[in-house]
């Protein structure tokens, strides 16, 4: 990601737009899949409010970050079922770190394959650490364009996610957020494994 993500951990929960999309992309997960017991992946946690709501109800969660200043945010909510990796998801990082040992039920990015130059690759790595049945759900700007780098077409998000093997891929658009820029659409990829 070309964005130095360090620069905004202070100042990002103290946005209401980035409260509120952890808000209602929790509310929608919630609606999908019962977290009760289950091994989560949260890719690109950032300051980790999804994990903190997540928390309470997940068996653990690995939270996953490439920014040292937003992973020290998250440190500061003493989740004591998170535990925190800052790194890319990589296959190498895959193969050595012992937080990847075992095989995920649900994997979640919110806000951050939209960023993504390698979606496609990062998808194709998700996809091998899901369990059989396993979900991998991501919301993201909607974007019209296919090339797009902060945002995903519907299309785009179909054609990557199939091509990588999920069986089962629906993309929708649950919910807009009000931000600096004005109200933007939220789409969310749910594909099960």
């Amino acid at each position: 990601m070309a964005m130095n993500w360090d620069d905004y951990a202070a100042e990002w929960e103290r946005n209401p737009a980035t409260v509120n999309f952890a808000t209602k992309a929790f509310d929608s997960l919630t609606a999908i899949v019962d977290l009760s017991g289950k091994h989560v992946l949260d890719f690109g946690c950032g300051t980790g409010q999804l994990c903190q709501k997540m928390s309470p109800l997940a068996k653990d969660i690995v939270a996953l970050d490439g920014s040292e200043a937003m992973i020290e945010q998250l440190d500061q909510k003493e989740l004591s079922n998170v535990e925190p990796v800052v790194d890319m998801l990589t296959r190498g990082l895959v193969a050595i770190h012992p937080a990847f040992r075992g095989q995920f039920d649900v994997v979640t990015a919110s806000s951050v394959c939209g960023f993504l130059t390698n979606y496609a690759d990062i998808a194709d790595i998700v996809y091998s650490l899901l369990d059989e049945g396993g979900y991998f759900i991501q919301w993201d700007w909607l974007s019209d364009s296919p090339n797009d780098i902060e945002g995903i077409s519907v299309q785009r998000a179909k054609q990557v996610l199939s091509s990588v093997g999920f069986e089962q891929v629906t993309v929708t658009t649950p919910f807009s957020i009000d931000t600096e820029l004005g109200t933007q659409q939220v789409v969310m990829c749910v594909a099960q494994k």
